[in-house]
């Protein structure tokens, strides 16, 4: 990462500014560019902007932003009025379908502006709607260096338009912009493995959340080889299904089912109540004002709640076998041991819950398995919290067929905590999932590193098989083992709570690559010695 004022481009100009002089971006020669279409064994550049022309070379300003290259041929990007307000690339003639890119670019702020977070973003329109998927999250940067940008992006359907941009998280400081890159990803065959769906057959089926990037080109290829059931990871929550009222939109989280019934997957539904990604009009009377708690308005979000799951039930049917019906409404940190969202305010309580799988009993075919779901069960304060109310809701008649443990855990949590909590629910007689598991490689969530230890790959790899010991131990106990993630460079870890470029919790690498953890579950004579701690 350059840490000086000079831009990170310079060392690279007089290799691209005989293709920039003509104006716009700085295209590789035609020949080139042509090899990215044949099977390629090394990354391709496909698109690059160093502002050695003296032009803006493709970018444009975003909204009321204006751009222009500064004497030290650095983008500069001013008269920002809103967040989204930036600087633009249009990249849509170099994507295709299924093919994995990277797209990078260097920022700072101009000299004596405060340290704030910037993002990178890429808007894709289809049909007259505007999709805005992340590239890079929130990350912070100063006036004193070069912050990178890059991340992986993939399209599962094809866009009218593509635009690449950078904007902030809050601030409307100037920007400074330089030596954007474009990538094609170089895709290596999928190794010739035992599938993990096999290798765990007898025990329970194994799963993976994905988005529709994952359902084609190479990631479907692995998805299909080692997994027997998906979720669709954002696709089916309520901001993605109905995100204006009566207005519904499955063709996304069709994307991913139409996939998983092509390869004879089973399919996960997540998930239909939540406190987070629910569009704030599920919270407005028709006034635009707040609901409160009140009887008029519980019946109007009641009322919501079971206009958007017969819908949905009405649309898949049987074809998902179990949902995600509440999604985290446990806070041991509450006195009640209940999350006070939205949804608690506007009732008072969590009589909400125990109305929800009712809705969803009526709404969905009686196979469809019911579940409530939440992180941190293998803590026992959260444990206490979750067991109580979950024996409340069957002692309440509401038809509660499971419970969903997330596992989003860390590789120096004691594995035997989460066969604690599965021992404990054996005795409320009700199904049993991990649904959201990944292992994360950071030491404090804070933490934000350049790239992966080694040592933590290893370490991570004997964790993997620590823990699943512990799950296949209880494999009478578990309906599914799910994933949240295809390969690391998905992983939602990389962006939260901060930029975590170092994160890689899953069983494949970026490159689709088997590491560690998968041979700790498959066979541990393979994995490394422990490093010493």
């Amino acid at each position: 990462m350059p840490t000086t004022s000079s831009s990170p481009a310079a060392s690279r100009r007089s290799v691209l500014t005989a293709a920039a002089a003509a104006g716009g971006a700085a295209l590789l020669p035609a020949g080139f560019i042509t090899l990215a279409a044949s099977p390629a064994h090394a990354d391709d550049l496909l698109l690059s902007t160093d502002f050695s022309s003296g032009t803006t070379e493709g970018w444009a300003g975003r909204g009321a932003a204006s751009v222009a290259v500064d004497p030290e041929q650095r983008l500069l990007i001013t008269g920002r009025t809103a967040t989204w307000n930036g600087a633009a690339i249009d990249i849509t003639s170099h994507i295709e379908v299924g093919v994995r890119y990277q797209l990078k670019v260097y920022l700072r702020l101009p000299e004596g502006e405060s340290a704030t977070d910037l993002r990178t973003t890429v808007q894709r329109d289809v049909g007259g709607v505007s999709n805005y998927e992340g590239v890079k999250w929130n990350t912070a940067v100063t006036d004193a260096a070069w912050t990178e940008f890059s991340g992986t992006y993939s399209i599962a359907q094809a866009a009218d338009k593509l635009q690449f941009y950078v904007e902030s998280d809050s601030s409307l400081t100037p920007i400074l912009l330089d030596a954007f890159t474009l990538t094609r990803i170089a895709e290596p065959e999928i190794q010739d493995l035992l599938p993990l769906k096999d290798f765990l057959a007898d025990d329970f089926t194994f799963g993976c959340a994905v988005e529709p990037p994952e359902v084609v080109g190479k990631p479907a290829e692995l998805l299909a080889k080692h997994f027997a059931q998906v979720t669709t990871g954002n696709q089916m929550k309520p901001e993605s299904i109905q995100p204006t009222e009566g207005v519904f939109d499955f063709s996304r989280a069709d994307q991913i089912v139409d996939f998983a019934e092509a390869n004879g997957m089973k399919i996960w539904g997540h998930t239909l109540l939540w406190h987070n990604q629910t569009p704030a009009w599920w919270f407005l009377d028709e006034n635009g004002e707040p609901l409160v708690e009140s009887r008029a308005h519980q019946a109007l979000l009641l009322q919501r709640l079971e206009t958007h799951v017969k819908a949905i039930a009405a649309h898949y049917g049987d074809r998902v076998w179990a949902w995600d019906v509440v999604n985290e409404v446990v806070d041991p940190e509450q006195p009640d041991g209940l999350r006070h969202s939205r949804w608690y305010e506007v009732f008072g309580g969590p009589k909400y819950i125990e109305k929800a799988f009712k809705i969803a009993r009526k709404a969905f075919p009686r196979k469809v398995k019911l579940f409530i779901n939440d992180y941190n069960t293998e803590f026992p304060d959260k444990r206490e919290a979750m067991f109580n109310l979950v024996q409340h809701l069957k002692c309440e008649g509401a038809p509660v067929d499971g419970i969903g443990h997330q596992a989003h855990v860390d590789y120096k949590r004691d594995p035997a905590l989460l066969g604690e909590s599965i021992d404990l629910f054996r005795e409320l007689g009700v199904l049993q999932t991990i649904t959201e598991l990944d292992v994360s490689v950071s030491d404090h969530m804070e933490e934000s590193l350049p790239a992966t230890p080694p040592e933590r790959l290893v370490a991570q790899g004997w964790y993997y098989k620590e823990l699943f010991e512990v799950l296949r131990e209880r494999a009478d106990d578990l309906e599914s083992v799910t994933m949240w993630g295809l390969y690391d460079a998905v992983s939602w870890l990389r962006t939260w709570p901060v930029s975590r470029p170092h994160e890689a919790p899953l069983f494949f690498d970026d490159r689709l690559q088997a590491k560690s953890a998968y041979w700790g579950v498959v066979d541990p004579t393979k994995l490394e010695p422990l490093p010493e701690s």
